[in-house]
């Protein structure tokens, strides 16, 4: 069987495919991934072979600007938005819609050259993260199966249709009438790496997978192994709030990582190189990596707060790590609001901790539950067990092997 992966740009959006695509590889499948040309470093560090597809030029700057700007800087939505739509403002529904439209973009200067790849190459199977909307138009117009994988997100979040509803955006609709085709194609499955305590229904039909982390490969320092004297607090602020608001993104970890030293407790400070630039002045004794995998730092770890980005929150899950959760954004609010209720971490609003006067403490007292509260401890470890209780990437591949054979 050949296996086309695809993605777009974003890492976050990336590793998630990597183990299935090593499971598929190590089955003796033929696998390629086809991304755009930031995305070929990634593919290729994971040992994977690449093919470049589209322009991402600009992208920050999509994400930076006009209505998406507001993405990053959300209030609490509704509980469980993605099952109750007709719960979400105006504002919030256009918000949507303009989310789904940039990735239309995305999709429109990936679509060519992907159909062109998937011409000349001849796949049985596509496998396409669920935001690549690309992968799912190469599919229908070559008469291929399309398996969507999940990021890691609770829901099925559908930026592709109005209202998250069944109607497509005529954005979306227009990358398959590009091509001829009546109507958008849904996929013939999804894979769902999202812990089933967590996880929101849908109606597409679902392959409940494993989560297996995978945040790129690494070094792990000395210091990771040995015992550490007193608890150790991993603090990370993902990609997209450096990238998006600057430094000014970055504020809010200047105090969280004060509460962790007050604590008590081991501040480490988890960074890409871009970040380290921006960091504001931190405690003594805090501890600062760059570019360390997740998966390696956060076995040594005895709690995690980060902003709710899926593959940082489904990493600490499948290490039993409790969890912070600082959410500024709808996706990650959802995500935190479904781990909490797990009892395996627990969250506070972004607004609050950046500039509630009460928000030292707030930080302060839900870290030393975290780390005082044993409830917390063995609800983290529980969910770790149900991940590692549902079907490993491996044994997932005769199933998309029979989707490819239909």
């Amino acid at each position: 069987m050949r296996v086309l992966f695809t993605t777009w740009s974003s890492p976050s959006h990336l590793y998630p495919l990597v183990p299935m695509a090593w499971a598929c590889r190590a089955a003796g499948h033929e696998v390629r991934f086809a991304g755009m040309p930031s995305a070929v470093p990634g593919i290729v560090g994971a040992g994977l072979t690449a093919t470049a597809v589209g322009s991402d030029e600009e992208l920050t700057g999509m994400s930076a600007s006009g209505k998406l700007a507001a993405w990053h800087k959300q209030e609490q939505w509704p509980a469980d938005w993605p099952e109750h739509p007709d719960r979400l403002s105006p504002a919030q529904v256009e918000l949507l819609a303009a989310l789904g439209r940039k990735q239309c973009v995305i999709a429109e200067r990936m679509v060519d050259d992907l159909v062109a790849v998937v011409e000349r190459w001849r796949p049985d199977l596509i496998v396409s993260d669920v935001s690549t909307f690309a992968g799912a138009v190469a599919g229908a117009v070559a008469g291929i199966p399309v398996v969507a994988q999940l990021w890691g997100s609770p829901g099925v979040l559908r930026y592709e249709n109005r209202a998250l509803g069944e109607e497509p955006l005529p954005e979306y609709a227009a990358l398959f009438a590009r091509f001829d085709l009546d109507a958008p194609v849904d996929p013939a499955a999804l894979l769902d790496p999202c812990p089933p305590s967590m996880n929101l229904g849908s109606a597409l039909p679902r392959l409940p997978m494993r989560f297996v982390p995978y945040n790129s490969a690494g070094e792990v320092p000395s210091w990771a192994d040995d015992p550490a004297v007193r608890p150790r607090v991993c603090v990370t602020w993902g990609v997209t709030a450096a990238k998006v608001l600057g430094a000014a993104g970055l504020e809010p970890l200047r105090r969280i990582v004060t509460a962790v030293a007050g604590l008590g407790a081991e501040p480490v400070v988890a960074v890409t190189a871009a970040q380290r630039e921006l960091l504001p002045a931190l405690p003594d004794g805090t501890r600062v990596v760059e570019s360390m995998p997740l998966q390696l730092l956060l076995p040594h770890c005895d709690a995690i707060v980060h902003q709710g980005g899926a593959g940082t929150a489904l990493t600490a899950a499948a290490y039993g790590v409790p969890q912070l959760v600082v959410p500024q954004r709808p996706a990650p609010m959802l995500l935190a609001d479904r781990l909490a209720a797990t009892g395996a971490g627990r969250t506070l609003p972004h607004h609050v901790v950046a500039g509630d006067e009460h928000a030292d403490k707030l930080v302060a007292d839900a870290l030393d539950a975290l780390l005082t509260d044993p409830a917390h401890r063995d609800a983290a470890v529980r969910l770790a067990e149900e991940n590692a209780a549902q079907p490993s990437p491996a044994e997932l591949v005769p199933a998309l092997a029979a989707l490819a054979a239909r």
